[in-house]
């Protein structure tokens, strides 16, 4: 697990040093750089496996090729037994080295051979070689500069932003796809000219005329060929040998692997597999603004059921209030603060473990939103939304309205439950869900896994008939999970199955009413009104926490130590508009 980077186009290697130094939380065990000419790759480390070697940049055998890599490839010992059959020949035991050796076998194709989440870079001579994993559990970004005679790229956009050639800017288009869909989409990010590697694609960069050139290709598209002739016997027996597989995979490293436990049906299922397979303590961690949170309450009781040692992770109205800074930079866009209570969390569990399981993607993969049983619940969201983007004088992307109209053009139940799960495991999963996670553990040097997403898994769930992931004539979502929750476990998870979960959100619901009053007690009452982009936010604290995100990175390059705490920021606000708003709509 690591921070990547890397600069084309200039023989000063201080670029690359100084981008990647922007990286050094994401891997705090060691960083290294290589220089080819003008081209230039680094990378921050977090030891996970074969601790004492696999200092990156990895090179292959004759050192023609250079690899920076961050992320986890599930299969490594499988590839490596085919490679080295091949001829191959390793000098780690990392699962990074696999994919410097599959890339030598199998040139761009090698991506199609490795299951897990990661991001790349391979330095070949004059190309450079970049991929994302299938979902894009792990972020990639990069930029084009001086008319394409430099490209750089990296696991972070503040990193990219300390290029001196970039001026950070605000994307309008992101802004306003945001506004409608709750996120950005495609390559866009809230950055003019920064580019996110879509999921799923790769991507050669070359010296062409002049400049350096590449154009993303997707390598995996994801679709569902539901074989409607699966029982539910059947469909429990396929998930229930996926699952195993999936923690059991997860859970392998060479340092102690801490799980995440919420209280409901997503977590426990992982932790009950977990306690299961390995048959030892397990370490456990739940966060929430008060003790008698009823998540809090239901992980404790699992967590004794099963003896691991768990920590319950309260926080302070002063530790949330705090915490707000460093979120908006972790983040790298404008905070809703609903994900605080876990970014919070996040530095806790780096204290005990390096490596950590979490139940990410499984709303998403079983229908776990009320929009599943809610069919008009997203696009009378949307249709709220419009009015505010013809005002703002921006249309959505053609990206953002294919996904309107993806979910509005649906006849029957069945086609807009298809398009909903298509919808959520695309942009909304990588930009609402996995980004996030990323960047929230990796803020603090924590590698966070998501074995729901281990492909096996996902592919099985493409098969699954929709009526045993969500039961619309019983109102019953994640219906084959309950079930096999149920029958794995038994009457002594029956309240998990039963409950509906709260969630991230409701951990830190009553710390974030006493922020909103806070914006409304100390800005004034015009604050939002006479806003340039006032009408563009539903209260203050949304707002500020956007004005936070433009001082933060227009005016600071993403140096949080810059930024006042927020009771600081608060005040400067009330006292007038920001002149960084003004420098926005200038440019």
């Amino acid at each position: 697990m690591c921070g990547i980077s890397g600069v084309l186009g200039t023989r000063n290697r201080a670029l690359i040093e100084g981008i990647t130094a922007a990286l050094r939380h994401r891997g705090p065990d060691g960083v290294g750089h290589c220089s080819h000419e003008t081209a230039h790759i680094g990378a921050t480390r977090l030891s996970i496996i074969d601790l004492g070697a696999g200092a990156q940049p990895i090179y292959n055998e004759t050192g023609s090729l250079s690899l920076v890599f961050n992320g986890e490839i599930y299969n490594h010992r499988q590839l490596r037994s085919e490679l080295e059959c091949k001829g191959h020949v390793f000098s780690t035991r990392t699962d990074s080295e696999v994919v410097i050796h599959a890339y030598e076998e199998f040139g761009r194709d090698c991506v199609r051979y490795l299951r897990g989440m990661f991001a790349f870079a391979i330095l070949d001579g004059n190309r450079l070689f970049l991929a994302r994993d299938r979902l894009g559990i792990k972020p990639l970004y990069y930029a084009s500069l001086s008319g394409g005679r430099q490209f750089v790229f990296a696991s972070e956009i503040k990193a990219i932003i300390q290029h001196p050639d970039i001026t950070p800017r605000l994307s309008l288009q992101a802004f306003a796809d945001s506004l409608l869909l709750g996120h950005p989409v495609g390559d866009h990010t809230f950055f003019e000219g920064v580019k996110s590697l879509p999921a799923g694609h790769s991507m050669t960069v070359s010296w062409r005329e002049e400049r350096w050139v590449g154009d993303p290709q997707p390598y995996f598209v994801r679709e569902s060929f539901r074989n409607e002739n699966m029982r539910l016997n059947e469909a429990m027996d396929l998930l229930e040998g996926v699952l195993v597989d999936a923690v059991e995979t997860h859970m392998a490293a060479d340092v102690e692997v801490g799980l995440t436990l919420s209280g409901g049906i997503d977590s426990a299922v992982m932790v009950l597999l977990a306690h299961d397979l390995l048959g030892k303590t397990l370490q456990t961690f739940t966060v929430a603004d008060h003790d008698d949170h009823p998540d809090v309450l239901q992980a404790s009781h699992l967590a004794t059921m099963i003896g691991a040692r768990h920590q319950k992770v309260i926080m302070s109205f002063e530790q949330y209030l705090a915490a707000i800074p460093g979120l908006i930079v972790t983040e790298e866009q404008p905070s809703s603060l609903s994900g605080l209570p876990y970014y919070f969390l996040c530095s806790r569990i780096a204290s005990c473990v390096k490596a950590c399981l979490h139940g990410e993607g499984a709303d998403e993969l079983f229908g776990g939103y009320r929009e599943y049983l809610q069919r008009d619940r997203r696009i009378l969201y949307y249709r709220q939304r419009l009015p505010i983007l013809k005002r703002l004088g921006i249309l959505p992307s053609e990206e953002a309205s294919q996904t309107v109209r993806r979910l509005s053009s649906a006849v029957s139940f069945e086609e807009y439950l298809e398009q909903i799960f298509a919808v959520n495991l695309g942009d909304a999963l990588q930009r609402q869900h996995l980004d996030i996670v990323d960047k929230y553990s990796m803020a603090v040097g924590l590698e966070m896994r998501v074995p729901y997403l281990h492909d096996p898994v996902v592919d099985l769930t493409n098969r699954i008939p929709l009526r045993l992931l969500v039961s619309a004539d019983l109102g019953i979502r994640k219906y084959i999970l309950r079930r096999l929750a149920l029958r794995r476990f038994g009457p002594a998870i029956i309240d998990i199955v039963l409950r509906e979960k709260l969630g991230a959100p409701s951990a830190g619901i009553r710390f974030l009413n006493r922020f909103d009053a806070m914006c409304n007690e100390y800005l004034p009452e015009h604050y939002v009104s006479k806003h340039e982009f006032g009408f563009c936010f539903d209260n203050k604290r949304q707002l500020l926490l956007f004005e936070l995100f433009l001082e933060v990175f227009v005016v600071h390059r993403g140096d949080g130590g810059a930024v006042p705490d927020i009771r600081d920021f608060m005040r400067e606000r009330a006292q007038g508009r920001s002149d960084v708003i003004a420098a926005v709509l200038e440019k």
